[in-house]
């Protein structure tokens, strides 16, 4: 019998999925509300799911010998019952998961940035924001069937100063909720993968200054913002806890840090959702 290289592949993948370690990680916390993650158990783990929230394929995993579906909720998610909806391997019959979004409100930060073209750009400078936002949006949406790494540590040392949620007013004008967490350090800090990834986007950027895009895997990406260098290129395939660049205060900010947002199909999340709950 002659198989067609696209079967092989697809077969592959799904052997590597189920040889992943089933305990040796620990799930992200579990919050339905904007912003946060629904992690939810699927009821079979005879065939390889794939399944979809709004449309977009979102990230499984098999932990203890269960299939999970890990989503990101959006921020801008209004309260209220939604589903997931997929198919177990060849199946045609479609299979749906409820779960319920609760309200959450985010506290207000204000902001004073003393370069003022970095709140108001210059009409000049609309060309290369645009660019820039196709770029991001590219980016973000990146996905594939490969094994996701959801064993994650902090990329850098330092202080927590920023929130993801917070609603932003910069020099008395509202803009668009934090997207990740802030982590203050010295300039020149080192910034380490939070887990094994691949780079898909790295650059000089208007708003983010210098940044990094990785892929964990399944739609799972991070991005690292304001750093002072990037040690990675495009296409690097990089391990947990290695250097990929070096904290700074390039682009729209008050000081040294590190801006760091992680995303699930398409949308940004909590990061502090990846890590324990402390003490």
């Amino acid at each position: 019998m002659v198989y067609s290289m696209r079967f092989i592949t697809r077969l592959c993948l799904f052997y590597l999925f189920l040889l992943q370690p089933l305990s040796s990680y620990a799930l992200p916390q579990h919050s339905l509300v904007p912003g946060g993650i629904a992690v939810i158990k699927l009821d079979r783990n005879d065939s390889r799911p794939e399944f979809r929230f709004r449309g977009k394929p979102i990230l499984i995993t098999n932990h203890k010998n269960h299939y999970i579906a890990i989503v990101g909720l959006p921020l801008n998610l209004k309260p209220g019952e939604y589903f997931i909806e997929g198919y177990w391997g060849k199946e045609s019959t479609l299979q749906k998961k409820f779960f319920v979004v609760k309200q959450k409100n985010y506290t207000t930060q204000h902001i004073t940035i003393k370069d003022k073209r970095k709140v108001n750009p210059y009409a000049k400078d609309m060309e290369r924001i645009l660019k820039e936002k196709k770029r991001k949006q590219k980016a973000r949406k990146t996905f594939d069937r490969q094994p996701a790494d959801l064993d994650f540590e902090l990329p850098v040392e330092g202080i927590k100063t920023g929130s993801f949620g917070k609603r932003r007013v910069f020099n008395g004008q509202a803009r668009r909720p934090h997207s990740g967490m802030d982590i203050a350090a010295d300039t020149g800090t080192p910034v380490r993968a939070p887990a094994a990834g691949i780079v898909i986007e790295t650059g000089d950027f208007f708003f983010s200054g210098n940044l990094i895009y990785l892929h964990h895997g399944q739609g799972l990406i991070t991005l690292f913002a304001h750093l002072d260098q990037i040690d990675v290129t495009i296409g690097d395939k990089v391990k947990k806890g290695q250097v990929i660049g070096r904290v700074g205060a390039t682009g729209r900010v008050t000081g040294p840090h590190l801006h760091w947002s992680l995303g699930l199909n398409g949308t940004w999340i909590d990061p502090a959702l990846f890590f324990p709950i402390g003490p």
